[in-house]
């Protein structure tokens, strides 16, 4: 991996030169980096379900139940070509945990938005060891996804399983009880438990939600016991800086992106 450190954190890899990314479709240019060419269909952020296009009476995708909304894209293989091309569009950070922990492979990308916005919600995925229960002849026995969402947008906590568009009320009324680095800046995360209250399930996991750089912040961890990976000083750069991240262990697509 051809990567180093620089100021505040930053992966560097190749110096950009500041100018803005053409004005691409960003759908055609993330199609390209994964296998065939058939358009994967919408869904809404909130519930899931497939949307309406843009037409003569609106201007938004529509969701049936919930209005206008950003569609969510189907996930796609992590690659440089379509990191680059959501980091360069993005209005929200595309967050990546570095260094990686170790053994752990970036394993999907994800976003909401439409090609004259921009992402407006992205989502990163990573599988590796569960740091505390490794089980034999499973290397990749746990999953983490990163959020970056403008308020709103309702795409992480889907992710989650949650209701609702945010946890803002809930974490109003409690203090943090984690901290991790985002951007060069420590970041108070408020946790709780999501899926089947059982913690051995696969599908029960912890959601941690704060604020980063203006937008809201989730990584969510499954199983429970993955949580530990958290504790290892965990550090997240922002894709978007004018720096290129790439050359990075990628893996198969994760379940966990819907």
């Amino acid at each position: 991996m051809h990567l180093s450190v620089g100021p505040a954190g930053r992966v560097l890899a190749g110096e950009r030169t500041g100018q803005r990314a053409p004005c691409r479709s960003l759908t055609s240019a993330v199609r390209q980096s994964s296998v065939g060419t058939v358009t994967a269909p919408v869904s809404c952020p909130r519930c899931g379900q497939l949307v309406r296009p843009p037409g003569l009476w609106s201007d938004a995708w529509t969701c049936a139940e919930h209005g206008a909304i950003a569609p969510v894209h189907a996930p796609v293989m992590p690659s440089d070509p379509a990191l680059s091309q959501i980091a360069r569009r993005s209005q929200v950070p595309l967050w990546l945990p570095w260094p990686l922990p170790r053994g752990w492979l970036v394993s999907g990308v994800q976003y909401a938005g439409d090609d004259h916005s921009g992402p407006v919600a992205t989502a990163l995925a990573l599988s590796g060891p569960n740091p505390l229960v490794i089980e034999v002849g499973d290397a990749l026995s746990a999953d983490l996804v990163v959020v970056a969402e403008q308020p709103g947008v309702g795409f992480a906590a889907r992710l989650a399983g949650l209701p609702g568009l945010d946890p803002g009320p809930t974490l109003a009324a409690h203090p943090s009880d984690a901290h991790l680095e985002a951007a060069g800046h420590a970041t108070p995360m408020w946790s709780f438990a999501i899926g089947p209250e059982d913690p051995g399930d696969a599908r029960a996991g912890v959601a941690y939600v704060g604020e980063a750089l203006g937008e809201w912040l989730w990584v969510i961890t499954w199983p429970r016991p993955a949580t530990a990976v958290l504790l290892d000083h965990f550090t997240l750069v922002d894709l978007r800086d004018p720096h290129h991240v790439y050359d990075l262990p990628y893996g198969a697509l994760s379940p966990r992106l819907d």
